[in-house]
């Protein structure tokens, strides 16, 4: 019986923290209909928003590759977003088209689907171009982890700016609570009802600035489960 109860606990412990350092982000092969066909394509969802991927993407590659991508900018935000005849040398030395379709995906995330052909037809897969596909499977690899990364230490710094900022309106609006406290006891006793009045106003905002501080700690710790299962797959 001891020895039953021993490996519960220790099972519970083992998915306990398997749950804690979950993948947050994982890499499929699947397909696309792109131009009436189904073209082979690497699949991945991520927490923040289409156009923030775009952006995202589209940086890494300017960065990184000297890749110039299309259909994200000041003035346009197409589905797919495209660099047509480029060498990524990682991938192959001759000359290719790059696509990445982002949308939306239940619960506010993002699907970014990404897909390569040589040529007009030539699309990249498992099968007809392996060591390509894995190439880029590696590819997609890197930009998850630099732009997770990135994106997360961004939304825990603005929660965190965010506290602050409620922090020191609660401790403004106590020290004005006092402050009419201790007049309300030398004014008439309008004067002393219209401070309340305000006191009480005040006192609503910090229950509710209260509240929003635990939302936005829990919404932090959710962040640090994430960023632990940023990991390569």
């Amino acid at each position: 019986m001891l020895m039953r109860k021993h490996f519960l606990v220790m099972a519970f412990a083992i998915c306990f923290c398997t749950q804690l350092t979950a993948q947050t982000y994982k890499i499929d092969t699947a397909a696309i209909t792109f131009e009436n066909q189904q073209r082979p394509c690497l699949r991945v969802k991520y927490d923040a928003s289409p156009k923030t991927v775009k952006k995202a993407w589209d940086d890494y590659f300017k960065k990184t590759y000297d890749v110039k991508v299309k259909g994200i900018g000041f003035l346009t935000n197409k589905e797919v977003i495209t660099a047509t005849d480029v060498t990524l040398v990682p991938v192959s030395e001759k000359r290719m088209n790059m696509y990445a379709s982002v949308v939306d995906a239940p619960g506010d995330r993002s699907e970014l689907s990404y897909f390569m052909s040589f040529g007009y037809d030539f699309f990249i897969g498992p099968e007809n171009y392996a060591a390509e596909f894995t190439a880029m499977k590696k590819i997609l690899n890197d930009f998850s982890v630099e732009f997770l990364t990135d994106y997360y230490y961004s939304e825990a710094s603005r929660m965190t700016s965010e506290i602050k900022g409620l922090e020191k309106d609660i401790k403004e609006n106590n020290k004005s609570i006092k402050k009419n406290t201790k007049k309300a006891r030398k004014e008439s006793k309008e004067v002393a009802s219209g401070l309340q009045a305000k006191n009480i106003s005040m006192q609503m905002e910090n229950d509710q600035a209260a509240r929003k501080i635990e939302e936005l700690a829990k919404a932090i710790d959710a962040i640090k489960v994430k960023q632990a299962g940023i990991t390569r797959n």
